[in-house]
């Protein structure tokens, strides 16, 4: 009977030395799965972005053009109007902005329910839905061979020669390229290359981008319209996500690369993307077209280009 009385509880410094022992446990186990469930939600992503791709390249290989972005949040393509000037792909004048989900009939956001991101070159957007646009073979002849309104054979007057803003072509031609550069880090940082470059001869830009900000949602879009926070600037997601709080009005700065490279979480403070060490945090997803994959669906499919 004694001894039974003389027995006692844990006491509160042994309830706190098991309940640590038990969380640490816990936090190994925990680590590693959620480390998988991050990786299959990303390549879940991957997955789409894939498909979203594929539906860019079945909208050329029907209308032998790429679509204009979605600057307005209907997911509709907001092409050039009937009298903007020739030299206009899409409304604007501007070639980034949403892809246009309703146009392409896929969905609208990413994983995390972010719109997709989407750049096209505005090369590759023409369609000559303007009667005084020149187009065809020949300056001043639309593409049966009929002269256009005012002009002669010859490309007399003068508005009826071709050049840079009056193209002869209503769609792009088998030898244009993109204009999108492509980097797999800034140039600042040494190592770092093109994986994509306008400024070669021959150029080998890529013609479109779509873009997923991540699981970090900066930057991004929700399906509402909101904008999420941005980037810090001068970081390689900074770069990815310029002008996207500004959707309406904004436009990329000539030049600036999409930054496409492996995801990296818990970065250090005092991380510098620009830099050969200490990269920043990054979960951006990136798909391009080149030229030459897009040429040669459309002519797969039948469609001329000239």
């Amino acid at each position: 009977m004694n001894s039974l009385r003389q027995q006692h509880g844990f006491t509160l410094t042994e309830v706190a030395i098991v309940m640590l022992i038990l969380g640490l446990a816990l936090a190994a186990i925990l680590s590693p799965v959620s480390r998988l469930f991050q990786g299959a939600q990303l390549s879940s992503n991957q997955e789409k972005l894939e498909s979203m791709r594929e539906a860019l390249l079945a909208f050329a290989s029907i209308n032998a053009r790429l679509p204009c972005p979605d600057r307005t949040g209907d997911g509709v393509e907001d092409g050039r109007a009937v009298g903007d000037p020739p030299s206009f792909g899409c409304a604007g004048n501007l070639y980034e902005g949403f892809l246009p989900w309703a146009t392409l009939g896929v969905q609208q956001t990413d994983y995390w329910g972010t719109r997709w991101r989407y750049r096209v070159s505005a090369e590759f957007t023409r369609r000559g839905n303007d009667p005084a646009w020149t187009c065809g073979p020949v300056a001043g002849f639309n593409l049966l061979g009929a002269a256009l309104s005012g002009c002669t054979p010859g490309g007399a007057p003068a508005g009826c020669t071709t050049s840079a803003a009056n193209p002869n072509s209503c769609t792009f031609e088998i030898g244009d390229s993109g204009d999108i550069p492509v980097r797999d880090g800034q140039a600042s940082r040494p190592g770092s290359v093109f994986l994509m470059n306008p400024t070669l001869a021959p150029p080998s830009g890529a013609v479109a981008i779509i873009l997923s900000h991540g699981p970090n949602l900066l930057g991004g879009t929700n399906q509402s319209g909101v904008n999420y926070a941005v980037p810090a600037g001068g970081t390689d997601e900074g770069l990815n996500a310029i002008a996207l709080g500004a959707i309406a009005t904004g436009a990329r700065p000539a030049g600036t690369p999409f930054i496409v490279r492996t995801p990296l979480d818990g970065a250090p403070a005092g991380c510098n993307d620009g830099a050969a060490v200490t990269l920043c945090n990054f979960d951006d997803q990136v798909v391009f077209l080149g030229a030459s994959t897009l040429i040669g669906r459309i002519t797969q499919s039948g469609l001329r280009l000239r």
